[in-house]
């Protein structure tokens, strides 16, 4: 079975909703089974870190919000993620373009750590405080998961676009990806949005179980 998950790193309810599939993946005896395949997604590509600025005040700009509501929502979904058992702490998180991270992951999607990528990156977001647009910030977390820095500083050198990275956007598009995370279960069940861990329990099984029909 294949999963193709389009997400982005800043994105709090595709964090939640892999926590939530991680949990699902326990309690079906066939994960061992599962592909999980990460594509790119450019939630907010024109946000910009400003130093001193907080995170609700910055998403309270590119989002049209008064502080309040944005402070609002932003509490909410800390509360979404401790459900979901992870840590999301606003207090220290810096909203930014995830556009060169994507570029990276794209890169290291070809040497089968995508899906690595993607939860340190989740991680360094929403519980660490780390900067997602700096460069050495990503040289940093990308050799954490086996990266060479040589190999990633190359790839954020070169300024051109990846033609992965438009590809995986271009094809969100096609099919009609709305928002992320958007779940898609041997090209054929699509997920929308951080849904309960049972939800993604009976989907697992109802495609495993047509998938072995089949055969």
């Amino acid at each position: 079975m294949k999963i193709t998950i389009w997400s982005d790193f800043v994105c709090p309810f595709c964090y939640i909703g892999q926590s939530h599939l991680d949990q699902a993946l326990k309690h079906f005896e066939q994960a061992n089974d599962v592909e999980i395949e990460y594509k790119s997604f450019l939630l907010m590509p024109d946000a910009k870190y400003v130093s001193g600025k907080s995170y609700a005040e910055t998403f309270a700009e590119l989002k049209g919000l008064s502080l309040q509501q944005a402070e609002t929502m932003l509490n909410q979904v800390v509360n979404m993620g401790k459900q979901a058992g992870i840590e999301i702490n606003y207090d220290i998180a810096k909203l930014s373009s995830t556009v060169d991270a994507h570029r990276v992951f794209q890169f290291a999607k070809k040497l089968g750590k995508g899906t690595a990528f993607f939860k340190r990156f989740y991680r360094a977001h929403f519980s660490e405080g780390e900067l997602l647009s700096d460069h050495d910030t990503i040289v940093r977390l990308a050799r954490e998961i086996g990266l060479t820095e040589v190999d990633v500083r190359n790839v954020l050198d070169d300024k051109d676009p990846s033609n992965e990275m438009m590809q995986d956007i271009y094809e969100a598009q096609s099919v009609g990806v709305q928002g992320v995370p958007f779940f898609v279960f041997n090209n054929k069940y699509a997920v929308s949005g951080a849904q309960p861990v049972d939800t993604f329990v009976q989907v697992l099984t109802k495609v495993w179980k047509e998938e072995q029909e089949k055969n």
